[in-house]
């Protein structure tokens, strides 16, 4: 499937995975990435930049940079549990959105997102914590991590799962594998509309760029397991040294 750099991961469900350092992924010039898995093709837009340090990285500015792609074929069902997995990191911690991941449609209140949240958001996301697995009738995976905290690790590895282990989902984030929080959500079931926005650093109707770097992206259809998440940390810390 490509993903030579991360041969240790779990591949089971993994339904997306996008990676600068992979040369399949991305060649290190030009303005086209490649999904390694299926046929996603992403348009780099506005002037993203790349680095090669820690074996690469895509580079936003936080203005209006992003990566932008017109498949809509993520093979995701309604009610189904999920994961969403990044290193990244944020440059600064502006008063707004830093949209890391998005899938579905022009706005994120009915879409799969992991970001970086903005100040006073009314369901638990504080100043600077993540905002994530936005589903439909609003889904949510917290952590209570202040904004410093988060600006200052630098690149680190973030995963967000939403599962349904009884009657309601529950998101949980892991942070370099360590769970950091979990949260129960009041729903039991959730349909995601006809997609109609794939990005990068692209909040679609709301322009919420990352200004920082973003070196990997991966989703799966399932919830990984605590020995997972930190099975694909271990894959990639020494690369990354995190």
């Amino acid at each position: 499937m490509g993903i030579a750099y991360n041969s240790s991961i779990a591949t089971d469900s993994l339904m997306f995975s996008l990676d600068a350092a992979n040369v399949r992924s991305y060649s290190g010039s030009g303005v086209t990435a490649r999904g390694l898995i299926n046929t996603f093709v992403f348009d780099l837009q506005n002037g993203v930049g790349f680095t090669s340090d820690k074996g690469g990285q895509f580079v936003f500015d936080g203005s209006n940079d992003k990566m932008v792609s017109t498949n809509y074929n993520l093979a995701y069902n309604n009610n189904s549990e999920f994961t969403i997995e990044s290193v990244c990191k944020f440059n600064t911690n502006p008063d707004s959105y830093q949209t890391v991941f998005i899938y579905g449609e022009n706005n994120q209140n009915s879409s799969l997102v992991f970001a970086k949240a903005r100040s006073g958001w009314n369901s638990g996301v504080v100043y600077g914590g993540l905002y994530l697995g936005h589903l439909g009738t609003y889904i949510y995976a917290t952590t209570t991590l202040n904004g410093n905290q988060i600006v200052n690790l630098g690149l680190a590895h973030y995963t967000i799962t939403i599962s349904k282990p009884s009657s309601v989902y529950v998101g949980k984030i892991y942070i370099n594998g360590i769970l950091d929080n979990s949260t129960n959500s009041s729903l039991s079931s959730y349909t995601l509309p006809a997609p109609s926005h794939f990005g990068i650093s692209s909040g679609a109707a709301f322009n919420e760029p990352v200004n920082g770097n973003i070196a990997m992206v991966r989703v799966y259809n399932r919830a990984l397991s605590a020995l997972e998440v930190k099975q694909n940390y271990n894959a990639l810390r020494d690369r990354y040294g995190i």
